[in-house]
């Protein structure tokens, strides 16, 4: 296996899940863009390209059982991380393959199509060109005609800021001693002090300054893969759209739903001059400069398969959805987005709010509310809108792996007594994962084996749990704690984490 000198390796990849990644979102999207995305009720193969320590495809096979999963690094410490994580789940629809991207595009080319969904998070703007030509090969073979690319990575024009940085603490890390955390940290004090003296850079380019300060409060092991590696470059999308149709790939939308709705991401009085446009390479260009978009989530199918207004109809009323912990439960909602807060009316959310808190809805139920005749065409968007916002989620259809995503939540349950951080536990009806942080974590874990347990009893278990990791001394604990039990733990027990 090659090892590229210019890849951080000292410091692995923090954990990671996108809910992007995951194939019931992936189709819940193509639907709305009004595409057949291939059956997940059904057996189908998923192949994360670049999976860091392997997180995001053990929940992805832990919620899907339909699925074969597999997860492609050529980082050891990142594949033995993922292999250790799958055998101690259980996860035998997974597997870790370790490789570069050179040889994989070999094996691609030797196996032919094996693949539904291939998806690609952090990976495409961090390698080099002769790299991102090896993963559009794997792409070109790999993926079955009908399947989904999801690919994520930085754009221009609102990432063209970063470059001059990157640049910098790469120069200055070379020189600079200790690994890669400690020339980072360097690096940035560095420009801080250059930012605060004065700096022509930081007075014309302001975004690079709150970046800066933005920096100080993310993960520092994020930061060093995002700024420390030797290729690193924010991409126009006309280009990306061009070599993806080259592997035979069509431009389809973004996975993220607030952007495929023009009329709430744009400035309206853009909106004529959009429809000037004709091919899409341009009217994502012209999207990215009206946004000043800085990254992107881009859909690609091997072979577009449009649905009929009939096809399509039926597609959207068979979705089921459901609220997530802290949606609303009614009246309007302001969203905030890249052009500025866009106000959902309380006609049109409200009648959706209450419907979803008294429990789970499929699209043609909700579409039969008294309340919301005569507004049933704005209901696929508003629904794609709360979604985005993560107020709600569609329902898994199918089987859906009780068991299987308890035995991983132990693991990842555990991984939080012991200070490891995963950030997200599996969710077996949304076949998905849920954000949950180290209190959360802890507390699932004494529900897994003492489901009964509640109150007071509760609280004190996960306190000493908490004290005994090291937790302790945290003011608002109890009140978290109370917010856990009324709030997030019904849904949970919603979603099939736990008994309900």
């Amino acid at each position: 296996m090659r090892q590229d000198p210019g890849y951080v390796l000292d410091v692995p990849y923090p954990h990671h899940f996108q809910r992007e990644s995951t194939p019931l979102w992936l189709s819940f999207v193509a639907t709305a863009l009004g595409v057949a995305a291939p059956d997940i009720t059904r057996p189908y193969s998923w192949c994360e390209l670049g999976c860091g320590q392997g997180l995001g495809a053990a929940l992805n096979a832990a919620v899907n059982p339909q699925g074969r999963f597999v997860g492609v690094d050529f980082n050891p410490r990142h594949i033995a991380h993922g292999r250790e994580l799958a055998k101690a789940a259980g996860l035998d629809n997974l597997e870790f393959v370790e490789a570069d991207f050179a040889s994989l595009a070999r094996t691609a080319e030797a196996q032919g199509a094996q693949y539904d969904f291939i998806v690609l998070g952090g990976v495409y703007s961090w390698i080099s060109a002769s790299d991102r030509e090896a993963l559009r090969r794997c792409v070109r073979h790999w993926l079955k005609p009908g399947g989904i690319l999801y690919l994520g990575y930085m754009c221009q024009p609102g990432m063209a800021f970063l470059s001059a940085l990157q640049r910098f603490l790469r120069c200055h890390g070379d020189s600079a001693p200790g690994d890669s955390l400690a020339r980072l940290q360097a690096g940035l004090g560095l420009l801080e002090r250059m930012e605060q003296g004065g700096a022509g850079f930081f007075r014309e380019q302001p975004a690079a300054a709150s970046y800066l300060a933005a920096a100080r409060r993310e993960d520092p092991r994020q930061l060093a893969h995002e700024l420390l590696n030797a290729h690193w470059e924010s991409l126009h999308v006309a280009d990306v759209i061009e070599a993806l149709s080259a592997c035979g790939c069509e431009y389809l939308g973004s996975a993220t739903p607030l952007e495929n709705i023009d009329a709430l991401s744009l400035p309206g009085n853009l909106l004529p001059l959009l429809q000037e446009l004709r091919t899409p390479a341009a009217r994502e260009t012209f999207k990215d400069l009206a946004r000043n978009q800085s990254e992107r989530r881009d859909l690609y199918q091997r072979g577009v398969r449009r649905l009929d207004g009939q096809a399509h109809r039926q597609a959207l009323l068979d979705q089921v959805l459901t609220a997530l912990p802290g949606a609303p439960q009614g009246g309007g909602i302001d969203f905030d987005t890249r052009i500025g807060p866009v106000q959902g009316q309380a006609g049109l959310f409200g009648p959706l709010f209450e419907a979803l808190a008294a429990g789970s809805r499929s699209f043609a139920g909700l579409a039969r509310l008294p309340a919301l005749q005569g507004q049933t065409d704005l209901l696929s968007p508003a629904l794609q809108m709360l979604a985005w916002a993560g107020h709600v989620h569609p329902l898994l259809p199918g089987r859906v792996a009780v068991e299987r995503c308890r035995s991983l939540n132990r693991v990842l349950c555990e991984g939080a007594l012991q200070g490891i951080h995963y950030g997200h536990l599996a969710a077996p009806s949304l076949g998905s994962a849920v954000a949950a942080d180290r209190l959360q974590s802890v507390a699932l874990r004494v529900l897994l084996d003492y489901p009964g347990i509640s109150g007071r009893l509760l609280h004190e278990t996960v306190r000493t749990l908490l004290a005994d990791a090291g937790g302790a001394g945290e003011a608002d604990l109890e009140r978290r704690l109370r917010d856990f039990e009324a709030v997030v733990l019904p849904h949970w027990r919603q979603m099939g984490m736990l008994d309900a």
